[in-house]
């Protein structure tokens, strides 16, 4: 008996009944779990975002946070799997741990050609591993699991920029274009799934909402602060293109997002709402040579 890929569009409300037969993977219900493992090595330009110093460093920070970062959405999940009882939402959850455990590494291989080329990636991901540590001693499990709702709506959100507008990763060198293609595809992928374990065992909108408010500031200021600690170090501090360039950019970033970002606060919110079946059909054959998945 074979199974059908469930439609992540159907997700979040009704969930489908999933045959019994067998245990149910990530490429069953949509999110299949990849495994990337490129190479860094000095053939990657150093500003690899079009040569843009500060594009390049805005998103190595960004990168420095996520395997930390991503770590900490997967605990937060985890503290309510086994009160999961539908099987299509464990299977989805099993798999949103296994993307994001490949994010991680696939990053700390990136931060880490980074680190080698001077720029101090490292002292980022400690801080972020000792905010983690302040998170789980302070936070409750329903705190923890907004956070990870927010975060992954953000970078839903940055995903769906990347993969629609395409300017973004057409100015990025390769292999750096590859991981945040497929990094920007699995997270729309799973971009549910913490949603729907949230609502389902939570269910706390204006926690949600408060969450969200924050969690911008925060993500905004963190990766621009430490973009910008770091640009000395590139000698283009005084490139007036450079900074025109990267600030033209995330506008335009900015004014394509910030109507889904506001569609987060509706009371009958769900990520799904925001169907982006097409974008990933489109973006797995470009980028990964993948056909329906």
């Amino acid at each position: 008996m074979t199974t059908a890929v469930i439609d992540p569009a159907t997700l979040g409300t009704a969930l489908p009944p999933s045959p019994k037969s067998k245990k149910l993977k990530g490429e069953d219900v949509g999110i299949p779990v990849r495994k990337m493992g490129l190479a860094y090595g000095d053939e990657m330009p150093t500003f690899w975002v079009g040569g843009n110093a500060f594009l390049t460093l805005l998103f190595s920070s960004f990168s420095a946070n996520l395997p930390q970062g991503e770590d900490q959405f997967v605990h937060s999940v985890r503290l309510f799997q086994d009160k999961i009882t539908d099987p299509v939402l464990k299977a989805q959850v099993r798999a949103f741990i296994g993307q994001e455990a490949h994010h991680s590494r696939e990053h700390d291989a990136l931060n880490e050609a980074m680190v080698k080329r001077g720029y101090r990636l490292d002292r980022i991901d400690r801080r972020m591993k000792n905010m983690n540590q302040w998170i789980r001693k302070h936070q409750s499990l329903a705190q923890q699991l907004a956070a990870t709702v927010c975060g992954e709506h953000i970078t839903a959100l940055m995903a769906d920029y990347a993969l629609r507008d395409g300017e973004l990763l057409a100015m990025t060198a390769e292999p750096t274009r590859t991981t945040w293609a497929w990094h920007s595809i699995e997270e729309l992928e799973h971009k549910g799934v913490a949603f729907d374990v949230y609502d389902h065992l939570v269910g706390d909108r204006k926690l949600l909402h408060r969450t969200m408010r924050v969690l911008l500031v925060i993500f905004l200021a963190h990766n621009i602060l430490d973009a910008l600690l770091m640009m000395p170090r590139s000698g283009q501090m005084t490139n007036g293109k450079m900074w025109r360039d990267a600030f033209g950019l995330l506008r335009r970033m900015v004014n394509f997002s910030k109507s889904d970002y506001r569609d987060f606060f509706k009371p009958d919110y769900h990520p799904w709402q925001h169907d982006c079946r097409a974008t990933l059909k489109e973006a797995r054959l470009k980028y990964l040579n993948e056909g329906a998945v």
